[in-house]
């Protein structure tokens, strides 16, 4: 018989970071409308909070890159699935204007187009052209990652901006009599300006032909792009450049039907980089926003907790019916938890955990609650290994774990995410640290020791990246700090 600590052993709930669970993501990944709309080719730009899921998306198209092969779809990932950023070279060495920012990108994804065309030996002739002119370029080498790919666009880019024309030994153009790409090799050295020096390339022209190349082959060609907040998290400045110089890429490159660029992007990201007016922003409509409601999540949950066959074994249910039937995902959830954490009218207590890892902007993230289902798991298993009483009945799980478990998936949201991205926020949170977990303007005032205006300019922001959720009652604003961050910051339930 198969006892229950064996059960919760068996269970794997799988990684908080898509990235670190690829190749388990197929197996717990359900298709959803905006999983078919991007297949479909109807949906571009996703866009979604921290740990909503934007890079499981990402992952799983990757994952299928074979079978959408078969369909004509070509893909290839402008980043790194996970490690060091390709683009960091930008940091040390950004372009030195948006026009020669957007250039840079569609150089990258003619390359990137360059290197799908050879590597499926298109032979039109305007393919062969290209391929020609792209490796007496030198921008086209055999075996190239991804990142040395970057570093030979961001050289060629560079020695096509300098004053020194001597830099760049061949150019990119098109024959004005048969239309073919053509490398030109440098012969005039007198100084250029910088606009001048790019259109030398005339990079939209040779997008077009390779294109072309893709539509007589039958392919459309898909360029992904994601982790980008990773790429620029030390340079507001230059994440906003970037990113709005590369959504205007994709805008112009939206004239051509057979290369695409998929963008994967967080949506406060996307506010920030798109604050104080962007036009192009009202032409950016093949877009989608993930967003996770409870019913969502517990659906996320139960699917991973089926991949156990202990468990379904000793529950007794076929895990194909629970994964058609939303009750009865619900009814084996309900089984395996406690009826609630807290006692009296309180909520039950899967709703308790969503709420637990909410954020102020209202956002209860995959991430967090995998996470803390994690921390439950390995809580109650170190509980049963020093002897302690089995939960009765079909129950996985004694209520006293759950406390302890969000004291740590706080600590880990604290840390990873909110001081790790806002710095300059942290010496206002940490001021809050043993403090009550709602507070007035005033009380803020004097807990960071400045004057009224700037308490307010700080809370805002506070509020804007969803670490205090503002609330109004009868006229009287107060800032209210979400479960995820109370553990981290040992706060005081009630008001200051």
């Amino acid at each position: 018989m198969i006892n229950k600590l064996a059960i919760l052993k068996s269970l794997n709930l799988g990684q908080r970071v898509a990235e670190d669970e690829l190749s388990d993501l197929t197996r717990y990944f359900l298709e959803t409308s905006q999983w078919n709309e991007m297949l479909q080719g109807r949906k571009d730009v996703v866009y979604g909070p921290k740990g909503t899921g934007k890079s499981a998306l990402y992952g799983l198209l990757s994952a299928h890159a074979k079978e959408l092969e078969t369909s004509g779809i070509v893909l290839t990932s402008a980043e790194n699935v996970r490690g060091a950023t390709v683009f960091k070279g930008l940091v040390a060495s950004p372009p030195p204007s948006e026009s020669s920012f957007i250039f840079l990108w569609k150089l990258y994804c003619l390359v990137l187009a360059g290197q799908a065309i050879r590597d499926r030996n298109l032979k039109c002739p305007s393919a062969i052209a290209l391929i020609s002119a792209l490796q007496s370029a030198k921008l086209l080498v055999p075996d190239a990652t991804i990142a040395s790919v970057f570093r030979s666009v961001q050289a060629y880019f560079k020695g096509l901006i300098s004053r020194d024309v001597s830099a760049v030994e061949y150019g990119l153009s098109i024959d004005p009599v048969n239309g073919l790409p053509v490398a030109t090799r440098k012969t005039e050295f007198r100084a250029r300006t910088q606009q001048e020096s790019l259109d030398d390339v005339p990079v939209d022209t040779l997008l077009e032909t390779a294109s072309k190349a893709f539509e007589t082959a039958g392919i459309q060609f898909w360029i992904l792009f994601d982790r980008l907040d990773v790429a620029f998290v030390d340079s507001p400045d230059l994440e906003r450049n970037a990113l709005r110089a590369l959504f205007r890429a994709y805008n112009d490159l939206r004239s051509l039907d057979n290369i695409v660029l998929k963008i994967f992007v967080r949506d406060d990201i996307w506010k920030r980089i798109s604050a104080g007016g962007f036009a192009e922003a009202s032409h950016i409509t093949r877009t989608t926003s993930i967003i996770w409601t409870e019913e969502g999540l517990l659906n996320l949950i139960v699917l991973r907790l089926l991949n156990s066959k202990e468990l379904t074994k000793w529950l007794g249910v076929t895990p194909e019916v629970v994964k058609n039937d939303f009750k009865e995902q619900a009814k084996l959830l309900k089984a395996i938890l406690p009826a609630k954490v807290d006692t009296g009218k309180n909520p039950d207590t899967f709703n308790w955990m969503v709420t637990r890892v909410q954020d102020g902007l209202g956002v209860s993230a995959p991430r967090e609650l995998i996470h803390l289902f994690e921390m439950i798991k390995e809580l109650q298993i170190k509980r049963l290994e020093r002897g302690e009483p089995e939960p009765p009945d079909q129950q996985l799980f004694d209520r006293a774990v759950f406390k302890e478990a969000l004291k740590e998936v706080s600590k880990v949201r604290y840390t990873q995410t909110m001081v790790a991205e806002y710095p300059d926020l942290k010496i206002y949170m940490d001021r809050l640290e043993g403090q009550k977990a709602e507070q007035s303007l005033m009380s803020l005032q004097i807990l960071w020791q400045t004057t009224i205006e700037v308490a307010s300019e700080q809370a805002e922001r506070l509020v804007s990246v969803g670490f205090f959720e503002k609330r109004d009652r009868k006229g009287v604003t107060s800032y209210w700090i979400p479960f995820i961050y109370r553990g981290a910051l040992k706060l005081i339930q009630g008001r200051a």
